[in-house]
């Protein structure tokens, strides 16, 4: 997921916000989209994915249907993964074609200082120190995130086209991306369920959900609160 920051709307008026409050464009209208996609097509595949998982016990309640019900379950998880990769193309075109997305990785590149926010912020957490640290347009966290992502995009891809076209391959590989594959759903279900869902939505401050997927928009409070660095740089310009 790409992220944008420009300068401050007009006050949240007829948009469901506090009236007066500045807000600012944190997801402009491809990251929005990409978003939608990712987690749309990410819930479709975990569970048409995982329903191969489901012990006989859970099966018995497709009765006669069973067999129609897989079949379909196939189909879906399919047209899902295709929806998939072209999304990841998709985001290759936006990040190397536009300017913002340019910018946007150049701003998610891993830096030195990420590893000292990371020390800063356990040192935090264990209150050895009660200075937090100052995040940029996107912190540690939101990086590792969106850098793991793209590796288990490529994956979940790569072992998914195996299985797929399964007459291509030996039974060995195949045995493997079983594996691979099924393995990485699962690190990639419990890192959404665990960790994003958490930091995005669930944390004090968001519960019960944060909106800015929807409308693109964080307020001058939670991006001063969140990205300091970030904002001192809007307020200054």
């Amino acid at each position: 997921m790409t992220e944008n920051i420009s300068q401050p709307t007009a006050n949240g008026s007829g948009s469901g916000h506090a009236a007066g409050e500045k807000y600012f464009v944190r997801l402009n209208l491809h990251d929005r989209i990409q978003h939608h996609i990712t987690w749309t097509t990410f819930v479709i595949l975990a569970f048409t994915g995982f329903m191969v998982e489901f012990p006989e016990e859970v099966l018995v309640v497709f009765g006669p249907f069973r067999e129609a019900v897989f079949y379909i379950r196939g189909i879906v998880h399919r047209i899902a993964a295709v929806v998939m990769v072209l999304n990841i193309f998709y985001q290759l075109w936006y990040i190397s074609c536009t300017k913002d997305g340019r910018q946007c990785v150049r701003d998610l590149f891993p830096k030195i200082q990420d590893a000292r926010d990371m020390l800063q912020n356990m040192l935090y957490y264990l209150r050895f120190t009660d200075q937090k640290p100052l995040f940029d347009r996107f912190n540690y966290k939101e990086k590792m995130e969106y850098w793991t992502g793209w590796i288990g995009n490529i994956i979940i891809t790569v072992t998914g086209f195996a299985l797929w076209m399964e007459h291509l391959f030996p039974k060995f590989l195949l045995d493997c991306s079983i594996l691979i594959h099924t393995m990485e759903a699962i690190l990639a279900s419990c890192a959404i369920m665990v960790w994003h869902f958490y930091e995005v939505h669930l944390k004090p401050g968001k519960f019960p959900m944060s909106r800015i997927f929807l409308n693109g928009l964080i307020s001058e409070h939670e991006l001063e609160e969140e990205h300091p660095l970030e904002y001192r740089r809007l307020k200054n310009s």
